[in-house]
């Protein structure tokens, strides 16, 4: 058990800012003998998971481990990766979050989670809301070209509010904002008194399509917390997104 506590140990040593190692430095950094260090290093090399560098002085990581990786990341779904991420953005901004899909022509939350704010927001998991008339479907919609949204929509919108565009031009102009932007929001659209902001994000691999988004009471919003709430739904699109190259 101690040889493999070790290992894992060693493992550990390797950082983003550290892709190789030496003996020097394993024993530096973990406190054990060299002649220990040395044969644990061999050994792993030997199984695969440490590749020699620096003329036989260091070591990095084998092909092994980037297999073992490239194994984990495909595992880690975009939809098990957008839920931690909004669940994320709930707890840091009080309000609820969604990640959402699109259904036809309908937007459906297929995940949230509650804020920490006394009064929240937002639709029931499993209900519909036109993809054109919400945040979220419209964070998703500005991913296509107008031609591409004309054949999804018929080029009809549903008027679901008098908050919705209210023609097929309206919203192609609300598209060309989200896209100009990055980001979608509405008000009174999914409830009266009820705001949301949104992005989309995608899997390259996979082609699968979310909106994260969070919800919120207008009256409790104001300027800055607009403006956090935005930054924070940006960052965790950026991660998302690399994380899915």
């Amino acid at each position: 058990m101690a040889s493999l506590e070790h290992t894992a140990n060693i493992l550990r040593c390797f950082t983003t800012g550290r892709s190789e190692l030496t003996v020097t430095e394993a024993a530096r950094l973990l406190v054990l003998p060299k002649s220990t260090l040395s044969r644990l290093l061999m050994a792993m090399r030997h199984a695969g998971l440490l590749d020699v560098v620096g003329g036989g002085r260091g070591y990095r990581l084998g092909v092994l481990m980037h297999e073992l990786g490239e194994a984990v990341r495909q595992t880690q779904t975009l939809s098990a990766r957008a839920s931690a991420a909004v669940r994320r953005l709930s707890d840091s901004l009080g309000h609820t979050g969604y990640v959402s899909a699109l259904v036809g022509t309908d937007m459906v939350g297929l995940v949230h989670h509650i804020g920490h704010n006394p009064l929240q927001v937002g639709v029931p998991l499993g209900g519909r809301l036109p993809v054109d008339a919400c945040a979220t479907g419209r964070s998703l919609l500005a991913e296509l070209s107008d031609e591409e949204v004309h054949s999804l929509l018929d080029s009809q919108v549903s008027m679901a509010s008098p908050q919705s565009p209210q023609s097929f031009d309206e919203l192609l102009q609300r598209l060309a904002q989200v896209r100009k932007d990055g980001f979608a929001e509405s008000a009174n659209e999914a409830g009266k008194g009820v705001g949301a902001l949104a992005v989309a994000v995608q899997d390259s691999h996979t082609g699968q399509q979310l909106s994260i988004c969070v919800t919120f009471p207008i009256s409790t919003m104001d300027k800055r917390e607009r403006s956090k709430a935005i930054e924070l739904l940006k960052q965790e699109q950026k991660t998302l997104m690399r994380n899915a190259e």
